[in-house]
């Protein structure tokens, strides 16, 4: 057994991952990072200490975070440990820009018990697992979805994935570390290479291309 690093930011799910690996014995020590930030800084301290964890198991939701950028900064600070991603929304938007930074696999949220012990285990015996096969027909094959999104630039597509949140422009900056100029440049570049005109038309797109679900 090793250590297990849980980065979510709902208590209820941190305590219900924690309680099915110690009811499975899968591992016999947990850290929990309830923020992309304090992720960050526990990932740092285990870099410091040479004592890094056995599995990251992260929510790809984090409200203080972009997900691209955190899992690049968590991967250049951890490069072995694997990193299992988990959610309860389509991540068509981030799964090849993720896989292509270093995760290792995705279980969506609503996936039953014995797929996330399967997962975990794969995982920890050094292979990949992806819990939809529509997943891995988009990391596999060049889909329509993927081309489309792969049409935008790594700034860009982070960008994007916090506007389909509903995060303003001062936020993106925010949390991107950006000036408002270069949102609004950004934002800018992915209308004219998606070919929308209003934010009416982005939702629509996100909506049809699966990133988001409907109200």
């Amino acid at each position: 057994m090793g250590k297990l690093l849980i980065v979510d930011d709902h208590p209820v799910v941190q305590m219900g991952v924690k309680s099915f690996c110690e009811r499975n014995k899968l591992f016999d020590s947990y850290q929990i990072a309830a923020t992309g930030k304090e992720a960050v800084s526990t990932c740092q301290e285990m870099a410091d200490a040479q004592d890094f964890p056995d599995l990251i198991l992260m929510d790809i939701n984090l409200p203080d975070f972009e997900i691209i950028s955190l899992v690049r900064i968590i991967r250049n600070l951890i490069p072995k440990s694997p990193i299992l991603m988990f959610s309860m929304e389509p991540a068509k938007l981030y799964i090849k820009r993720l896989v292509d930074i270093g995760i290792n696999g995705f279980i969506e949220k609503t996936s039953p018990d014995e797929e996330l012990h399967f997962a975990i285990i794969n995982l920890l015996s050094g292979k990949n697992y992806f819990s939809s096969e529509i997943l891995m027909e988009s990391i596999a094959s060049g889909s329509d979805n993927r081309q489309t999104i792969n049409c935008l630039s790594q700034r860009e597509s982070e960008v994007l994935s916090l506007m389909i949140q509903g995060k303003t422009s001062r936020e993106i900056a925010e949390i991107l570390k950006l000036h408002s100029s270069s949102v609004a440049s950004y934002r800018a570049r992915i209308f004219q290479k998606l070919e929308l005109e209003t934010s009416l038309d982005l939702y629509k797109w996100a909506l049809n291309e699966g990133l988001i679900l409907p109200n």
